[in-house]
């Protein structure tokens, strides 16, 4: 459909567009005449999440974990525990009331809420304090689903139920850290209360929440610092025990000072070995060199006791050396008094082999007592190193044991202290998440600390109903609902309801049209000027006269008289014959004399010269032709008009039809195009010459404009 199809569709039916807005708009300001006014109240909370301050400083600018706790605040002022806890404490705050308060509620709701609750029931809930109340409240609804409280907050009623509590609109404002509560009700002081009550129960659940998580994350680490210290100072005994049952001071010094003096008395021993054995090989040398004379001189019993004191005084000494330097000892007055007795028996020694000196000579010539002193010497000299090997024998026996002792402590030791080190890194990471636990509940409660900026308020004034947008709304739906039904049926419409859609779906050209309700021009009236001014201006008469001048230009362009034009339709009641009255009335009046033949049975008026009926039945059984069926006829007629009965619906005289000049197909403008048209279309050009055309019957004014041009408008142009 083009605009100007729409645009004229809707002028068709432009009262059904005024009736049913019209009509939508009144019934909508009739059952709203009883609206409830409606007061707003809103709060403002000052959260601290995107830019607050805490422990650590300024808070970091992270949009998604801000988003994501302001999502989790949101959705728990809007969770249905909170909406609950809300609605319980409402009805407690308004059971405790002795008498009206208006800051509170008013006279119509506080008779709405006795009317809801039983009054031993509102004795049964009330307590001394509104806290007693609230919890008996909230004890009472918890009890069971089949209470009275329970049915009220599961309810549709507009204050007390999770519903109503439900209309709390709760959102962010821009990207601040502020959050505003809406709510709208009947009532204007429980809009505030309400409003108040559901901000103080988020806020004492979101501090609840907040504070819980790290409580019990806090009393976890408080346990396992416990544990850990516990099992620290048990490893840290062990370690004490250890080290008292094992005489250990500290054990990587003591093993370190073991080996370096058992190094140390390795390469003594080597040396004094050494020195001992070129000491003896000197000593066997003199006594060869003595041969026998000096054997019984150094074999005396004298001797002997001075050579064995001596070796003792000397392994005394070497013992408190070897002991003075291992021990770190200040053995220096003692080995002092030793060596000095030493010195004076080496001298006894000495006087000794003096005194019994027998012989100058040795066998060699060697005077004998330079064989002795030397053989002094080395005896001297033997006899020290000997004792010191003794000494460091048994230290090094004792180092060795000491070695044996010292070697499996340390991987015991080794052991305990990484029983010790791991159970102390262990103490001090649970005592370091102890700590950011417990600084992570205090910045929790610095920053769960939630500030109400701006306090719900008392609204005084009513925001003005709905009512006057409902009727709005209902008129323009009315409209656009007619409308769009109206563009949909026009749509779907297969209906030859215009000039241009006949022919576009016929094939065929349409000659003229008549209105849906035509005026019968052969009607008289009781006013005929009147009557005939009106139908002048009318568009029947535009009609009407367009169809009677193509008719009369076809005439024209014939030269035999008469010219014969035959008016069929497809079906009866598609306008036949008004078509030919129509006509005949037109040409008669414009000075060409017409004969209307119509088939027996039509109401067409009275037969006369210019009007008889015929049987069609007759006509086709006699083969009548256009002579016969005229008989008798009016010497002056020009224009024969026939009308057929229907192609598809009676038996009609078929050998008429060569002698047509002209064939009026008639068609209702309401109908559709259907094939077994198009098939009684054809036969019939088969049985005629004469051109086929369309009269369009039933059209409407505003389907017409393509092809009428009402008289008023061509005589303005």
């Amino acid at each position: 459909m083009s605009p100007t199809d729409i645009l004229r569709l809707l002028l068709k039916n432009w009262k059904l567009l005024l009736a049913v807005p019209l009509a939508l708009g009144g019934s909508l300001f009739y059952f709203t005449r009883h609206e409830a006014k409606s007061y707003a109240s809103e709060t403002t909370i000052y959260t601290g999440i995107a830019s607050g301050y805490s422990l650590t400083g300024n808070s970091e600018s992270d949009y998604f974990r801000t988003s994501n706790a302001f999502d989790n605040l949101l959705s728990l002022i809007k969770s249905r525990e909170t909406k609950e806890q809300a609605a319980c404490y409402l009805l407690a705050s308004h059971l405790q009331l002795k008498e009206l308060d208006a800051t509170q509620l008013s006279w119509a709701s506080l008779s709405r809420m006795r009317a809801l609750l039983p009054a031993a029931l509102r004795r049964q809930l009330t307590g001394p304090t509104l806290a007693a109340t609230q919890r008996n409240v909230t004890a009472y609804a918890s009890a069971n689903d089949t209470n009275e409280l329970y049915r009220l907050l599961n309810s549709h009623d507009p204050v007390y139920s999770v519903e109503a509590l439900g209309k709390v609109n709760a959102t962010r404002i821009n990207s601040s850290d502020l959050i505003k509560l809406e709510l709208e009700t009947e009532d204007a002081a429980i809009c505030r209360a309400t409003l108040a009550l559901t901000t103080q129960v988020f806020l004492a659940e979101y501090r609840s929440l907040r504070m819980s998580q790290t409580a019990a994350v806090i009393r976890y680490y408080e346990v396992e610092s416990e544990k850990a210290l516990k099992r620290l100072n048990d490893a840290e005994e062990k370690f004490l025990v250890f080290n008292r049952d094992n005489n250990i001071i500290n054990y990587y010094e003591q093993t370190k000072y073991i080996a370096g003096e058992r190094e140390y008395l390795y390469s003594d021993i080597n040396k004094i070995e050494m020195q001992y054995a070129g000491a003896l090989a000197s000593l066997a040398a003199v006594d060869k060199k003595l041969a026998g004379r000096g054997a019984s001189l150094l074999s005396s019993a004298e001797l002997l006791r001075q050579r064995k004191h001596l070796e003792s005084l000397n392994t005394e000494i070497a013992n408190q050396q070897l002991f003075a330097r291992q021990q770190e000892t200040d053995a220096a007055p003692r080995t002092q008094q030793l060596q000095v007795q030493a010195a004076e028996t080496v001298l006894a020694i000495r006087t000794t082999l003096n005194d019994h000196y027998a012989q100058l000579n040795s066998v060699e010539g060697i005077p004998s007592k330079g064989l002795l002193d030397e053989w002094v010497k080395n005896m001297l000299e033997a006899t020290e190193n000997k004792a010191k090997l003794e000494v460091m024998g048994r230290r090094k026996g004792e180092f060795m044991a000491e070695y044996h002792k010292m070697a499996p402590l340390g991987a015991m030791l080794k052991r305990i202290e990484r029983e010790i080190d791991l159970t102390q890194k262990t103490y001090f990471a649970l005592f370091t998440s102890l700590n950011d636990s417990k600084a992570s509940q205090q910045n929790n409660e610095l920053t769960t600390n939630l500030k109400i900026v701006a306090p719900p308020f008392l609204p005084s004034q009513d925001k003005g109903g709905k009512r006057l947008m409902l009727v709005a709304g209902g008129a323009f739906g009315g409209f656009f609902f007619v409308a769009a039904t109206l563009l949909g049926m026009g749509l779907l419409d297969k209906s030859l309801r215009m000039p241009a859609v006949a022919q576009a779906q016929t094939g065929l050209p349409v000659l003229g049209l008549l209105p849906a309700h035509p005026t019968h021009p052969f009607k008289k009236t009781k006013k005929p000027a009147q009557a005939s001014k009106l139908r002048d201006h009318s568009y029947e008469h535009a009609a009407a006269e367009h169809l009677a001048r193509q008719v009369l230009r076809r005439v024209s362009a014939v030269p035999a008289r008469p010219f014969v034009a035959g008016v069929l339709s497809p079906l009866r009641q598609e306008g036949k014959t008004t078509v030919v009255q129509s006509l005949a009335h037109s040409c008669n009046a414009g000075g060409l004399p017409t004969l209307a033949l119509y088939p027996e049975g039509t109401d067409a008026g009275p037969a006369n010269d210019y009007t008889r009926y015929y049987s069609p039945a007759q006509a086709t059984l006699h083969r009548w032709n256009l002579a016969e069926l005229t008989q008798p006829r009016a010497a002056d007629v020009q224009l024969v008009l026939i009308e057929f009965p229907a192609l598809l619906e009676a038996t009609y005289p078929v050998t008429l039809f060569p002698e047509l000049s002209l064939v009026l197909l008639t068609l209702k403008a309401s109908r559709s195009w259907k094939p077994t048209d198009q098939q009684a279309v054809a036969d019939l050009r088969a049985a005629t010459a004469a051109p086929v055309e369309i009269v369009l019957c039933g059209v409407a004014r505003y389907d017409s404009t393509d092809l009428i041009i009402p008289i008023e408008k061509s005589k303005t142009a």
